[in-house]
C-alpha cells in the first residue's frame, strides 16, 4: 500500500521545520518518508492522549 501525501502553506512550513530539527539531532537529513516514521513512532509511544492545537490545523 502506498499513501502520497502533499502539504501546503503553514503545514508544508512545520513539517520542514520539524525535518530540519530531527536533522539536528540525527546528524543527517532524513528522508521525508522517515520524518513522517519519527512523527507516527513518537506518536505511538506517547503515554498521554492526543492533543490537537486547533491553531494549527
Amino acid at each position: 500500500m502506498t499513501s502520497h501525501i502533499k502539504l501546503y502553506g503553514s503545514k508544508s512550513d512545520r513539517f520542514e521545520e520539524l525535518k530540519t530539527h530531527m536533522a539536528e539531532q540525527l546528524g543527517y537529513e532524513p528522508s521525508n518518508p522517515e520524518v513522517v516514521g519519527l512523527i507516527m513512532a513518537a506518536y505511538e509511544t506517547d503515554d498521554r492522549p492526543l492533543q490537537l492545537d486547533n491553531a494549527r490545523l
